[in-house]
């Protein structure tokens, strides 16, 4: 038998519920934020926290999901439509989504703010957020820059990749200093934006050239 649909009313609370997560959790991080203050913020009662999401790990989990499709939706994105066959429109894409995290205040930033959070003060549920959400992110990246880098890449090489390109947005997202310096303010315009992503493409890009230059017989073979 199938499960019955979920009424309006219900479905309504759900994402004013969910809604008003994203903002105190990005806010706040795990620790600061209060169930309370969710259901306050969502004009609902604390049992439908625990009807909708099982309680504040379950809500947390939801806002990490709902994070994740906004950041990688952010201006028309689109990165899960891309096959194989479009590493490096993918690789653009990624870097612009990661870009928009950065910058934007709105929902695509939450997933950069969560990520600052748990960096800082991790949850009770870091573990599986990091399994769950954050690694098939990076798994994705390392499968398209294995084969952007070509036949003879190493586990070291596309591990150093992987780390630079979420180093460099981890420092921006992090370093107030460092984003002025680049843009003079803390909220470049999309025309900014979309030259800073071009110029890093081309960085990137750059280093994988160089990478593939070097001789296989000097290349480390694991990370």
């Amino acid at each position: 038998m199938k499960d019955a649909p979920r009424s309006p009313s219900r479905a309504a609370t759900r994402e004013r519920l969910l809604e008003a997560a994203c903002a105190l959790f990005a806010e706040r991080g795990w620790h600061g934020a209060r169930v309370q203050d969710v259901c306050r913020a969502a004009d609902a009662n604390i049992a439908a926290v625990n009807y909708h999401f099982g309680g504040k790990e379950g809500l947390y989990r939801a806002v990490w999901d709902r994070a994740l499709a906004d950041a990688v939706d952010a201006d028309g994105i689109g990165l899960s439509s891309l096959s194989a066959d479009a590493d490096r429109e993918w690789l653009y894409k990624y870097v612009r989504a990661c870009v928009s995290s950065v910058f934007d205040t709105g929902a695509g930033g939450v997933l950069r703010r969560l990520m600052t959070h748990e960096v800082s003060s991790p949850s009770p549920v870091s573990q599986d957020i990091l399994s769950n959400h954050i690694a098939p992110r990076y798994a994705e990246l390392a499968a398209r820059l294995r084969r952007t880098i070509g036949p003879n890449a190493t586990d070291y090489q596309v591990g150093l990749c992987v780390f630079a390109i979420n180093a460099l947005f981890s420092c921006l997202a992090m370093n107030v200093t460092a984003r002025r310096a680049l843009f003079r303010t803390d909220t470049p315009s999309p025309a900014e934006a979309e030259h800073f992503t071009r110029e890093i493409c081309a960085f990137l890009l750059g280093g994988i050239r160089a990478l593939r230059g070097v001789p296989p017989e000097v290349r480390r073979p694991r990370a």
